[in-house]
Order: structure tokens, then sequence, then C-alpha cells
């Protein structure tokens, strides 16, 4: 979420609470006007009014201070000799996507983390090059990334999912070829 959903998400909130309790209000007749007496004449359409404008209110802040108190985890705690290790996202994420590129047939791919029960769930995002097997692609990307990342930062990945997005023509980029060593 960007500054600009937080700013829009935060006056949403003001603005929802303002109109609840502006409802609880005009239902417990404090509010009072000619329009306001018309529609709330009867004793259970103010009673609803009130509980409407509580409820209402209710969620606007509950809205507000959702992410406040919610922390996120962006690393994996691992048991070392002498103390715990993290190792972050984000180094999985770089390990991910240097066993996803060395796959043939990658044009380009992103990987996101997720954490899982047991280790981590990865799913990346591939652009693949033209006249390609996709299916087998896949399930190398599958494999090389899931040992990689295991071997490599003894991080569990219980998940890999491979988004085959597009395949990539020949844009601005150099297609990546793969040397096989003899």
């Amino acid at each position: 979420m960007n500054a600009l959903d937080r700013v829009l998400l935060i006056l949403l909130c003001l603005a929802s609470f303002a109109g609840g309790v502006v409802v609880c209000l005009a239902g417990a007749a404090v509010l009072a006007g000619p329009d306001v007496d018309a529609v709330l004449s009867h004793a259970h359409a103010r009673t609803a009014a009130i509980v409407a404008g509580v409820v209402w209110a209710l969620l606007a802040v509950r809205f507000f201070l959702y992410r406040w108190g919610r922390r996120r985890l962006d690393y994996v705690t691992l048991p070392g000799e002498h103390g715990q290790v993290r190792i972050s996202y984000d180094t999985i994420q770089q390990l991910a996507n240097r066993a996803g590129r060395s796959i043939q047939g990658v044009f380009d791919l992103d990987t996101r983390v997720a954490p899982g029960v047991s280790g981590v769930c990865l799913a990346l995002r591939v652009r693949a090059l033209p006249d390609v097997e996709l299916s087998r692609m896949s399930t190398d990307i599958q494999a090389a990334v899931k040992s990689y990342v295991e071997g490599t930062a003894g991080v569990g990945v219980e998940r890999v999912t491979v988004n085959v997005m597009e395949v990539s023509g020949s844009s601005g980029k150099s297609a990546k070829t793969r040397v096989d060593k003899p």
C-alpha cells in the first residue's frame, strides 16, 4: 500500500466515523430538524439509526486501526549454534530470482515471499521466451528454486507457485541465452 492509498484510507475512515456519529446522534434525537423527524418518526427507526450509526463508526475505527498493532514479520528465524539466525524475505527473494533466472527459457522473473506453516511459500511471476515448452520450464523453475533456496539459506520451502504471465516478444532487451558446460 503506497502513501496515497494510506492517506485516502485515513480520509475515508474519518468521513465514515463522522457519518456514523451523525446517524447515531440523529437516532438519539440530539440532531433534530423537520427532515430528520420525518424520517425517524417511529421508535424502531430511531433504534435502528442508533445501532447503524454505532456499527458504522466502529467499522471506521477498525479500518483506521487495521495496521496498528499488527507486526509483520519479514524474516525467517532459524536456530543457530550461538543464537538465532534471521534471514530476510528480501534475501530469499534474491536467491529465488537468481535460481529461477538460470533456467533456460526464462526472460524475466519476479518472486514474492510469504510465510507458510513450516517454511516459506514462493510465488514467481515469469515472462518466458518464445518457443519454449512452458510446462517443462515451470517444473524446472520449481525444482531449481526450491533446491537452491533450501540449500543456500537453509529455509524450508513449502510451495513454489509459478505464474507464466506472458511470452516475451523481441522487446528492447536482448534475450538471455544459456550456455551449458560440456
